[in-house]
């Protein structure tokens, strides 16, 4: 059975110094690309969102929350939000509000809308929170704010008792959520970074020569007795 090879820590660095400019090249060129793409060709995308809080009408007997009223509220939120995400939700929103769609000569579908839409339920609240995607920052405000109307018509229209109010109302946003252009070239950097350290030692694998005496005498258990140095030969 043949020897184990292995590399020990100076090995390793000089396979790096040997391969640095390999390194070197891959990793910039892999960050000025990831650069380049999320600062010229990526769009920018707006988000803006709103949030809705539901439960029980207050009356004159009974002037605060029961604890079953909350927890009753607590289960039906999921309920709630599927009513919030319904393409016929969406659907009256569009047209209450006139929402145009890509052209601008026609009413948006109400599929596309639902696309752009995120509806999720607070954890151990009786809120939802709405929030819409999309690259005009106005729009992203006008579609969560009419959404939200919609949705408290379609529930105080099913659930006549549902007391339900806009706590946060929709605000144009002023800075994209994507591309996060500084996240996108930090994470091309380092796979850039990875990926030529790969190569590097993927190539020093193949490469079955020898480099070094100690490489001779760790490999093949044989003594060095002398060596031919390299000579520059002038044409």
């Amino acid at each position: 059975m043949g020897e184990e090879v292995t590399l020990d820590l100076k090995e390793l660095f000089f396979v790096l110094k040997k391969r640095s400019k390999l390194i070197i090249a891959v990793t910039l060129g892999a960050t000025l690309l990831s650069a380049m793409v999320s600062f010229f060709f990526l769009s920018k995308v707006y988000q803006s969102s709103s949030s809705i809080v539901i439960g029980t009408v207050k009356s004159t007997n009974n002037p605060s929350y029961e604890y079953n009223d909350v927890m009753m509220y607590q289960k039906l939120i999921k309920t709630f939000a599927e009513i919030a995400k319904a393409e016929d939700t969406a659907e009256e929103a569009i047209k209450e509000h006139a929402i145009m769609g890509k052209d601008e000569n026609e009413l948006m579908l109400a599929e596309d809308f639902v696309k752009m839409l995120s509806v999720s339920p607070q954890s151990d609240t009786q809120i939802i929170n709405i929030k819409i995607e999309n690259k005009d920052p106005e729009k992203a405000a006008k579609m969560v704010n009419a959404l939200s109307e919609s949705f408290i018509e379609r529930v105080t229209e099913t659930f006549p008792e549902v007391n339900i109010d806009v706590i946060n109302v929709a605000k144009i946003p002023e800075k994209p959520i994507k591309p996060n252009k500084k996240l996108n070239v930090a994470i091309a950097f380092l796979l850039g970074l990875m990926v030529s350290v790969g190569i590097c030692f993927l190539l020093e694998y193949m490469d079955t020569s020898f480099k070094t005496e100690e490489q001779v005498e760790k490999i093949l258990g044989l003594p060095v007795i002398g060596g031919i140095p390299k000579h520059d030969i002038d044409g």
